[in-house]
């Protein structure tokens, strides 16, 4: 079977493929034609395929589109940026979440990119999105941290800025960094 090429580095299976998913029988693939490959297609033009020019290595995507079913499997908001297509969670070969999530700001400095929302999730991955509609980007830069709670589960927090996560979790605890 012949893969679909969305830009020269990125396929559709991407962004379609899910462990989860599999194993629970959810069908996550996606149309060609639509608003939401339409999205997709966006987001690989004028934001990934940029970004992996600019750095020379492979970008790769560890969760791209998700239907709804599977979103919320994995306890994900119903308002999430993946499942219009508009997101994508990527890492960088040879570069941290960290250095990859500057290199990328250093792209929207430079006026190289537009993003909608770029988040340091949890110090592992790079959460970036494509605005629903051009020119109403938002530019948040945020990392996201698990603050602890007792007897509960951590709380997820999203704090402006790049930040390690030791700093952030102190931001989210409202102590001094």
């Amino acid at each position: 079977m012949q893969r679909h090429q969305i830009t020269n580095d990125f396929y559709l299976d991407e962004f379609t493929r899910s462990q989860t998913a599999a194993r629970h029988g959810i069908d996550n693939s996606l149309s060609v034609s639509g608003p939401t490959y339409a999205n997709l297609r966006r987001l690989c033009r004028d934001v990934l395929q940029p970004i992996r020019n600019y750095l020379g290595v492979t970008v790769s995507v560890s969760s791209g589109y998700r239907c709804l079913a599977l979103n919320r499997k994995i306890g994900g908001a119903d308002s999430s940026q993946h499942v219009p297509a508009l997101a994508a969670d990527i890492n960088a070969a040879g570069k941290t979440p960290m250095e990859l999530a500057r290199d990328i700001v250093d792209l929207k400095m430079r006026r190289e990119i537009n993003f909608d929302q770029l988040i340091l999730e949890f110090g592992q991955w790079v959460h970036i999105s494509t605005p629903s509609r051009s020119g109403f980007e938002r530019s948040e830069i945020l990392t996201a941290v698990k603050v602890p709670r007792k007897f509960r589960k951590p709380k997820t927090v999203y704090v402006r800025g790049l930040h390690t996560q030791e700093d952030a979790l102190k931001i989210a605890q409202g102590r001094a960094v």
